[in-house]
């Protein structure tokens, strides 16, 4: 069987379609999400007519190059709103200790940033080095205060920062980015394997296990991907709560007609009931596939 035919049959059984609708789900541009920067914020636009419901200042963006000067400027940031999700789902309070353990190219750190209005202890990390200098650029340029920058792989963060000390932690993980793949390229393959799935798969269950252990109890911690596969998605959050049995899951405060529960099952996989509460975005017109999950820790 040739890849393309593996990769539709997997996303056709996670997803619970016809074979015949993936490629139609996994084609075609969609629409950026304005979301106005509350730190440098500029006057009213013609785009910001239809709002995203369940993000305050985020607008939809049928014409992103009309927003691309303001972007330059940085009083708007350009992005999927799948990506969106994670910082809402997160819900960072002024006064907090937060870390962003993966956070170039910087737009979910610069939401957090926003939401609280520069008002918290916000620790930055990124395990690559120029990706990371270019971040602490397009901080200042967007107006972010935070209080470290550091260049760490995630399964290691454990060791370099203090334990139990952070009140919100965003894992937006590395991961195979099953959900922005495009079927009408030739090449919209080219780096997808089932080997690669496996290998990320242990990979974020370290980064998990990490961050863990950087929240403090009453904390809370979103673990989110842009794929599909539930050994990327399901399986390591299955996995850190078996191991630790003060984290639970809990229901995301998003809600739209192509938003699916987790897995609680797939194939012979068994996965954690509570992970009923965590969200599948189904692509769409508008969205990227995407997951995410809201872990608190008691």
């Amino acid at each position: 069987m040739n890849k393309l035919r593996r990769f539709t049959q997997r996303v056709a059984s996670v997803w619970d379609v016809p074979e015949r609708d993936v490629a139609g789900m996994l084609t075609g541009a969609r629409p950026s999400t304005v979301r106005v920067n509350r730190l440098h914020p500029c006057a009213p636009a013609d785009w910001e007519t239809e709002p995203v419901p369940w993000c305050a200042d985020a607008y939809w963006c049928t014409d992103a190059a009309a927003a691309i000067p303001l972007a330059h400027e940085g009083k708007v940031y350009l992005q999927n709103a799948s990506s969106l999700i994670p910082v809402v789902a997160l819900d960072p309070r002024p006064g907090e200790s937060i870390v962003d353990t993966a956070a170039a190219p910087g737009g979910k750190a610069f939401h957090i940033a926003a939401r609280v209005r520069n008002d918290a202890e916000l620790w930055l990390n990124d395990a690559v080095k120029p990706r990371a200098e270019k971040l602490r650029a397009l901080a200042s340029l967007y107006h972010v205060r935070y209080t470290r920058l550091t260049t760490v792989a995630a399964q290691y963060l454990d060791k370099e920062l203090p334990h139990g000390c952070f009140d919100r932690i965003l894992l937006d993980v590395q991961c195979s980015g099953e959900g922005r793949v495009d079927l009408r390229r030739p090449d919209g393959l080219r780096y997808w394997s089932e080997e690669r799935i496996e290998k990320y798969k242990y990979l974020q269950t370290r980064m998990l296990d990490a961050a863990y252990r950087l929240l403090r109890p009453g904390g809370t911690m979103v673990y989110s991907t842009c794929t599909i596969a539930p050994e990327e998605n399901e399986y390591p959050v299955s996995q850190v709560l078996r191991r630790h049995a003060d984290l639970d899951v809990v229901p995301l405060p998003v809600s739209e007609p192509n938003f699916r529960p987790g897995l609680t099952g797939w194939r012979d996989h068994r996965f954690d009931p509570r992970l009923a509460h965590a969200v599948r975005v189904l692509p769409t017109d508008a969205y990227e596939g995407f997951f995410a999950a809201r872990l608190v820790k008691t």
